[in-house]
């Protein structure tokens, strides 16, 4: 059976990347101070890391050993994790492709960190309201949800598998428009009348109306009402960005009662000093005026570099990671990557969007066999004559040894599978 492409509970281990330097030649402070953040983030306000310099990303996980996020290898071991509720979870409940924030610190040589929290969310769970194959998108309370070839699934073997009815759990990057780029479908349900849990959402609120007992407005094209037994955190209000958790049978046509409603404000906390977020690009209008990633407020720095691009690429709607440092509330990039939804590994295997560092047991197929398979860090991984082995390795030498394994998704029957490009040994 496919893996589920989560690490088991005993995966745990240091990793990281840093990056950040200090800024350096500052925008004007009209600029950067005329910036207003709006919009919600996952779990509260931003923490502070060791040494009293805090930071804080925004990404989705491509790899465990411990944790790895915008290419940042993460130690977990003593992070507090929370699920979409601000419940307590653990890292058993991390899986591949899911958005989170993370809170820390990040070491010196911008590979390497220390997470204190970690939050992760989906973007929407709810019935299947439509599914076009051809333009790669299924419609979730009628939210286009964008597929693209590394989009991972779980329980069900792609979007050609969905149908009408199917309740799922979507993660992804939202877009200006309400729009979502899927990172990772998760098939809750077959029927919605097998579904037990609660449908969620998030977005930006807008038609705000007071009725009685209640509130009344919407997220996207879902309406949500309020009423005596709704817990509510923060104010309503046109603008802000909430996320809402709702019973699931409709009182009306697409219309729901919410059982929770949080605001959650995507701004920076005065304590954290650095910051990366992965998102797409909104609210842009040139590269000398603010504009926001994934909702965080972001100020190109006047020394910015560029990887996989340049200026002139930037757009609304382009995904990116923004690296830089947090002043007067603004995250003002140093460096600016641009990503794409690639699902290869490249000439030597190096560039596959997956990796897994740990030490390798062979699975049922024994390891000196041409095909296999591995588990590393909980993650089970196949190998076939393809995969590009270094330093030595062989399938023969596989099991018990320290590997770092780059892989790529592919569709299985029930979810998605990884397939290693290349395999070495991690010193």
């Amino acid at each position: 059976m496919p893996t589920k492409l989560q690490p088991t509970s005993s995966r745990r281990e240091d990793t990281t990347r840093s990056w950040w330097t200090p800024v350096a030649g500052l925008l004007a402070a009209g600029l950067v101070t005329a910036l207003v953040a709006c919009g919600g983030g996952g779990g509260g306000s931003a923490g502070v890391g060791t040494g009293g310099t805090g930071s804080f990303a925004v990404g989705t996980i491509s790899g465990f050993g411990s944790i790895i996020v915008n290419g940042v290898r993460y130690d977990d071991s003593g992070a507090d994790i929370f699920d979409d509720d601000d419940n307590d979870s653990n890292s058993s409940a991390l899986a591949i492709g899911q958005v989170v924030e993370i809170r820390g610190s990040v070491n010196s040589d911008g590979l390497t960190g220390t997470a204190s929290s970690i939050a992760y969310y989906s973007a929407l769970k709810g019935p299947v309201t439509a599914v076009n194959v051809g333009a790669g998108t299924v419609t979730v309370f009628g939210q286009v949800v964008n597929v693209t070839a590394t989009t991972l699934f779980d329980d069900v073997s792609g979007l050609a598998a969905l149908a009408v009815g199917n309740v799922i759990e979507v993660y992804g990057l939202p877009d200006a428009g309400g729009a979502i780029k899927a990172t990772r479908i998760e098939l809750e349900a077959t029927t919605i009348s097998g579904f037990g849990g609660d449908y969620r959402l998030r977005g930006v609120v807008s038609g705000l109306v007071a009725t009685s007992p209640g509130q009344r407005f919407s997220v996207g094209t879902v309406t949500v009402q309020t009423d005596g037994d709704t817990s509510i955190d923060g104010a309503i209000a046109d603008g802000v960005f909430v996320s809402v958790r709702l019973d699931k049978t409709a009182i009306a046509a697409n219309t729901y009662t919410a059982e929770r409603v949080k605001v959650r404000n995507r701004v920076y906390a005065s304590g954290v000093n650095e910051a990366e977020i992965e998102g797409l690009i909104s609210e842009f209008t040139s590269s000398s005026a603010p504009f926001k990633v994934n909702g965080y407020p972001v100020q190109l720095d006047t020394t910015v570099t560029y990887e996989d691009g340049a200026v002139g690429n930037l757009a609304n709607g382009v995904r990116i990671e923004a690296k830089g440092v947090v002043t007067s509330g603004v995250l003002v990039a140093r460096k600016v990557e641009f990503e794409d939804d690639d699902n290869d590994g490249g000439d030597d295997g190096s560039d596959a969007p997956y990796e897994f560092d740990g030490v390798a047991a062979c699975s049922t197929t024994p390891c000196g066999s041409p095909t296999g398979s591995i588990v590393v860090r909980g993650v089970t991984v196949q190998y076939d004559a393809n995969t590009r082995f270094e330093d030595g390795l062989t399938t023969a030498t596989l099991n018990g040894a320290r590997v770092e394994v780059k892989a790529i998704a592919q569709s299985g029957s029930g979810g998605t599978t990884l397939l290693a490009t290349r395999i070495e040994l991690d010193d």
